[in-house]
């Protein structure tokens, strides 16, 4: 019974909480750091300040994911092809792509969000179960003259 009693101390059971919060606090930073990597690489296409923008997604873990890829909206940027965001099944490394001009100095941002969406993954993959995981990358583009 005198085991107990040191429960009742507010001393104790403070201290108790703090131990627990930060073991809890310190296991779950673990699990959801660094589930994706993400890299951005800009080459030139011509001289018009036309860019071939690729995101390459690395799925740090050993269960699939499904991710929506984009590239924020920028009011100096405009796709040659399409404003594209694409959602797929990432179980290793998967690259993406989009031509763009720009007009003037600009940052561009890559994003990689783990969503929930259904029927993306094939149904024999295991899938891993993360509902909101966002990253992104940025690149910093000068106008050519």
């Amino acid at each position: 019974m005198t085991s107990f009693q040191i429960l009742y101390q507010p001393r104790a059971v403070i201290h108790l909480l703090t131990v627990c919060l930060l073991l809890e606090t310190a296991y779950g930073e673990d699990n959801w750091i660094n589930l994706l990597s993400i890299d951005i690489n800009v080459s030139l296409i011509d001289e018009a300040n036309k860019l071939e923008v690729k995101l390459t997604i690395q799925n740090n873990v050993k269960k699939c994911m499904v991710v929506k890829v984009s590239i924020e909206d920028n009011p100096n940027i405009t796709y040659l092809s399409a404003h594209a965001t694409y959602t797929a099944c990432i179980c290793s490394l998967n690259n993406y792509f989009w031509d763009i001009q720009i007009s003037a100095n600009t940052v561009l941002i890559g994003k990689a969000e783990v969503v929930t969406t259904e029927n993306i993954c094939p149904d024999d993959e295991d899938i891993f179960p993360v509902t909101s995981y966002t990253t992104t990358v940025s690149h910093e583009i000068l106008v050519t003259t």
